[in-house]
């Protein structure tokens, strides 16, 4: 199941969907789910669970950094700060994607106790991924890069992960935040440079999420609450 904010707004998901078999194509749903709409969050729980039961994997992938233009951010010092900025920010990058873990954690459960495993097919654990940035590492935060509510949102976003790993962990549901590096999409696009490309800093998106899939499919129990960059490297918080 893919999840778009509105019907049509992810060129990149109908081009995947258009080049895929009737068969293939048949397989994905697209509902429309605004993340900061609990409304919507509530009725796509409520559109999985009678229709299937159970979630195997979420992916948190919706996120909102700004283009410099448009946008009062992303800020390069205190004087650009806005408040409904700030407030977008956490809503989109932090409170959304926990509010749809929230509302989905019955149906990732996949343990009932210690050893108890509920599902017979597919893999033992569930799993909650969540998209995250390096500049979300308060520790690593040493340079005048500003992006102050960028930052905070994704910040907020890691602690999230790290807090909820917890109780997750105890329903046989692992949890991480990924940092997929400068990818190349319309979110980036800002911020690229053509030196950037000439020295293979901007990711192609097949390369980024085959890369983070690998990171996925590696994970252990002692990895869940973690953060890691698209290579497996650990991020500090």
């Amino acid at each position: 199941m893919a999840c778009v904010m509105r019907p049509g707004s992810a060129p990149a998901l109908d081009s995947y969907l258009n080049s895929l078999s009737r068969e293939e194509r048949s397989r994905i749903e697209v509902h429309k789910l605004d993340v900061t709409n609990i409304h919507h969050i509530e009725q796509v729980a409520k559109d999985i669970g009678e229709t299937y039961g159970r979630v195997d994997g979420l992916f948190n992938v919706a996120g909102v950094l700004g283009d410099k233009e448009t946008t009062p951010g992303p800020e390069m010092n205190l004087s650009q700060l806005d408040q409904k900025w700030a407030e977008d920010q956490m809503a989109v990058n932090a409170i959304g994607p926990m509010m749809l873990t929230a509302k989905l954690a019955g149906l990732l459960k996949a343990r009932k106790g210690r050893n108890n495993y509920l599902r017979s097919t597919g893999a033992r654990e569930s799993i909650v991924v969540n998209l995250s940035a390096r500049v979300a590492s308060i520790d690593d935060n040493q340079g005048g890069l500003a992006w102050y509510t960028y930052r905070m949102s994704k910040a907020a976003l890691n602690a999230g992960v790290r807090a909820s790993s917890h109780e997750l962990r105890r329903q046989g549901t692992w949890t991480v935040a990924l940092y997929p590096g400068m990818t190349d999409t319309a979110m980036s696009k800002p911020f690229q440079s053509e030196a950037m490309r000439e020295k293979g800093l901007v990711f192609p998106v097949e390369f980024t999420v085959g890369r983070l899939m690998d990171v996925v499919d590696r994970m252990e129990e002692e990895n869940t609450g973690g953060f890691y960059d698209w290579a497996g490297q650990a991020i500090p918080f």
